[in-house]
């Protein structure tokens, strides 16, 4: 009976940290300012799972606990000139640990917007380590990146804040539209490879 009573208490801590990172998804959405767009109905059950909702209940108890990966693909509808496409992907891995988050964005070239759209979006997912303050670095070093792409055609470049790691590409699709995608997940070293310290540091 006791290790009944251990195994029960292990599955709902499993369960527990599935729902916080459902409603950490569910929730980001609206804590990202980005009213160019519209987000359809939340699916509670993420990718690439497919529950009939009189099912989801039942999934929720016996297979959410144990789940080795999954994720949300969120595609939401541009309302307003300029964007054309806006999709982002959750990614978590065994353990219900966070593994990426991607954005991907198709819209006009405005190194300006992309870089505060994307800046925000990163913020308003709350990662390990997110300090308010590292938005504004990180949007420089976005505009950065989006203003060389108009010259080139084409950048990627790395940046990296405590134990996040963005990745961003910005490629040209046309002669004013291009596709700006940042991936962002965690890490345990420096851009150069040395490890970092408890509090992020090299």
């Amino acid at each position: 009976m006791v290790f009944g009573r251990t195994k029960r208490r292990e599955t709902d801590a499993l369960r527990a940290e599935f729902v916080a990172n459902r409603e950490t998804v569910r929730s980001w959405t609206a804590r990202w300012e980005c009213p160019e767009v519209e987000w359809p109905p939340f699916d509670e059950v993420p990718g690439p799972w497919v529950v009939a909702p009189r099912e989801r209940k039942r999934w929720l108890e016996q297979h959410a606990p144990f789940l080795d990966t999954y994720r949300w693909l969120l595609e939401a509808r541009p309302v307003a000139g300029g964007v054309n496409q806006l999709v982002a992907e959750w990614e978590f891995g065994a353990g219900h640990e966070f593994q990426q988050l991607t954005i991907r964005f198709r819209s006009v070239l405005d190194p300006d917007y992309l870089a505060e759209k994307l800046a925000l979006g990163i913020h308003a997912a709350a990662l390990k380590g997110w300090q308010d303050d590292d938005v504004h670095d990180l949007y420089d070093w976005l505009l950065e990146g989006v203003n060389q792409c108009v010259g080139a055609g084409g950048v990627r470049a790395q940046y990296r804040t405590g134990f996040l790691l963005t990745e961003m590409s910005c490629g040209a699709v046309g002669p004013k539209e291009v596709i700006t995608t940042t991936r962002t997940s965690l890490t345990d070293t420096a851009l150069g490879g040395a490890p970092l310290n408890s509090h992020g540091s090299a």
